[in-house]
């Protein structure tokens, strides 16, 4: 075997040759086109995947958006005079000027204020604007 194999082999080799390199660009084609397919298909994978997360990310800024609009228009003040004493009669000092600020403003303050003040600002608030995140806060910080 180890004599008449390689003998064998070299008197084919003149018609084997040729026929195997014409097999092996076959092959080679094939997988190419199998390979640009597979890109093909994965890259349109990607880019729903990408426009789902795009879409995805958009509503998600969208609810952030609406969640920071105050969910009741403010009460229109009968004078200026009489709902700047209100809203000092009944709030805590460190919140002057509390309907002009946003809840990100308001959230840092409450950490600083006793469970008494605390609730005069959540009734304010619910009163008021009522906004979610500042309730929530109060909450929290009441627990």
């Amino acid at each position: 075997m180890f004599l008449y194999a390689p003998i064998g082999f070299l008197s084919k080799s003149a018609e084997s040759v040729p026929e195997l390199a014409k097999r092996g660009r076959t092959q080679a084609a094939n997988a190419r086109v199998i390979g640009q397919f597979a890109l093909g298909t994965t890259n349109a994978k990607a880019r729903t995947a990408f426009a789902d997360a795009e879409q995805h990310v958009r509503s998600f800024l969208k609810i952030i958006t609406e969640s920071a609009k105050p969910s009741r228009p403010e009460a229109p003040a009968t004078s200026s005079v009489a709902a700047e004493n209100d809203s000092t009669s009944v709030l805590p000092g460190a919140f002057a000027g509390y309907d002009a600020l946003t809840a990100v403003q308001i959230l840092p303050l409450l950490a600083t204020l006793s469970p008494v003040e605390l609730q005069q600002v959540s009734d304010y608030e619910q009163a008021h604007r009522a906004r979610k995140t500042v309730l929530a806060r109060i909450r929290q910080s009441q627990n």
